[in-house]
């Protein structure tokens, strides 16, 4: 009996021990926002299309050279407009197997709302009655957050992620034309590499592309401070950062580590000065000389005695 309690405790132990040494993550994936704009009805002309829009954005996006497609169908009222864009790191067939369970999906997750929005590691997806194509506005933006904090001073760490996707965001803006980029940045002995992500729509602009980015940038400290990872997704432009490698193939910038902090001066000594031989043999004729005179001046001084 003994012996199966034994078992049992060790057991139970074991166990715990797995689930504390779990680390916690963000919500999996599909993540979505379900829009304001109205609803629509089983079968009605809007959900016809819908599903047209269902049946071709997923092979235009993935027939695209930049992984990325919009499309309207329809008149107003029941007009819909529709975005798709897969990773830049992905592949064809990948890409159109996300933005087809994508649809499915939203068309649940959002259950007869005009306007959805659901999101993949690999891909996401936009459908609406409003016409957000028409602007470059990152609407319906999602914060994923690892719950994991660095042990890091958390300023350091911060600073580091934001120069990683700064200079990321830069190359992606100017350089591809799927405006797209990846990077790695040294860091210290308990996180060696920050890795980090950043994309845009292709359609847009090198500067709007930089602006967008530029503006969920600025946002890390705010929404993803200390955190060993996290994710600013907007439709229109998003980052990801890790201390984990992520994205596929290798990345397009490799960044040094920062300069560590200068080392805070040393802390002052009180050292009790103490007198050097010249100095005591000083002191010693000094009060020598003294004594001296003492003496002579006390024998020069006359006595009486008295019998």
């Amino acid at each position: 009996m003994a012996t199966r309690h034994r078992t049992f405790y060790r057991l139970a132990a074991t166990i715990l021990i797995a689930f504390l040494l779990t680390p916690p993550t963000a919500a999996q994936p599909p993540w979505q926002i379900c829009g304001k704009s109205g609803n629509y009805a089983a079968n009605d002309t809007y959900q016809s299309n819908i599903r047209q829009l269902s049946a071709t954005l997923p092979k235009n996006a993935s027939a695209s050279r930049t992984l990325f497609a919009t499309s309207s169908i329809g008149s107003l009222p029941n007009i819909a407009y529709a975005l798709a864009l897969c990773r830049g790191d992905g592949n064809a067939s990948a890409c159109e197997a996300c933005v087809t369970t994508a649809f499915q999906d939203a068309q649940q997750l959002c259950a007869f709302n005009k306007d959805a929005t659901v999101i993949y590691d690999p891909c996401y997806l936009r459908f609406s009655n409003q016409n957000f194509l028409a602007t470059t506005s990152n609407d319906n933006i999602i914060v994923l957050k690892n719950t994991q904090s660095v042990s890091s001073p958390v300023d350091v760490f911060d600073a580091a992620v934001q120069t990683l996707l700064n200079a990321t965001g830069d190359y992606a803006a100017a350089n591809s034309s799927r405006r797209f980029a990846t990077g790695e940045e040294g860091f210290d002995t308990t996180n060696p590499t920050i890795y980090g992500l950043v994309q845009c729509t292709p359609d847009m602009s090198p500067a709007d592309c930089r602006s967008c980015l530029g503006d969920i940038i600025t946002q890390m400290p705010q929404d993803l401070s200390g955190s060993i990872g996290g994710r600013l997704i907007g439709v229109r432009c998003n980052f990801r950062y890790e201390v984990v490698p992520f994205f596929s193939g290798s990345p397009t910038l490799r960044l040094p580590a920062p300069p560590a902090p200068p080392a805070p001066p040393p802390a002052p000594v009180n050292v009790t000065p103490t007198a050097t031989p010249r100095e005591e043999n000083r002191q010693t004729m000094f009060w020598l000389l003294c004594c001296l005179s003492l003496l002579q001046f006390w024998l020069s001084l006359p006595f009486a005695f008295v019998i």
